[in-house]
């Protein structure tokens, strides 16, 4: 890919990303991050539309807060075999941790909280190095969380999860787009377990 062609993607990316804070935030509530801390736990139903297949997936997710008004997110989540079992071949398990901090110039709207520590420079992630770039907010009862990508040939992944606090604990949406083709779809339920 060349630097032209990347940039040209960047700056697209940027546009649209701005364009889509911009276009969701008349439409947010207030929303206060503390109503989602605690610790849930639940499974869901994935559809690959790649394969045409369905997958049940253990769900458990963790949020808590980060610094001065920002918030940790944890998930794992671990995909049974094709005979459901939680245990031996086929089995898939994926731990994910990211810290937000709040985005000063928008309420409700979080971005991935900068890498770096004592000794070493705080660095935003970067697409065009595969990083993916990852911001939330909040818009009333849901929290959803986006993450960018651009894979090496040029093309975008985008993650969106929507966790939707309910009278029990929260559901949670999730879709994995390959530049406009869906991937996976994900519907779950969990109960808040502290």
């Amino acid at each position: 890919m060349t630097f032209q062609r990347a940039s040209h993607f960047l700056t697209l990316a940027t546009v649209a990303v701005a364009a889509m804070l911009v276009t969701a935030l008349p439409a947010m509530a207030q929303g206060d991050i503390t109503r989602f801390y605690g610790s849930y736990v639940g499974s869901g139903t994935a559809e690959r539309m790649d394969t045409k297949t369905t997958e049940q997936r253990d769900l458990d997710v963790q949020l808590g807060p980060f610094k001065d008004k920002g918030f940790s997110l944890e998930w794992i989540t671990v995909v049974r075999s094709s005979t459901g079992e939680r245990a031996g071949e086929g089995v898939k398990r994926r731990e994910v941790s990211e810290k937000f901090i709040p985005y000063e110039e928008r309420k409700n709207v979080f971005i991935d909280a900068p890498s770096g520590g004592l000794f070493s420079k705080a660095e935003l992630p970067n697409p065009l190095k595969g990083e993916p770039m990852r911001w939330a907010a909040i818009n009333g009862d849901t929290l959803t969380v986006y993450s960018m990508a651009i894979t090496k040939s040029g093309e975008s992944e985008l993650q969106v999860y929507h966790r939707t606090l309910t009278e029990k604990g929260m559901s949670v949406t999730f879709l994995r787009m390959h530049d406009e083709t869906v991937l996976v779809r994900l519907t779950g339920d969990l109960v808040k377990a502290r």
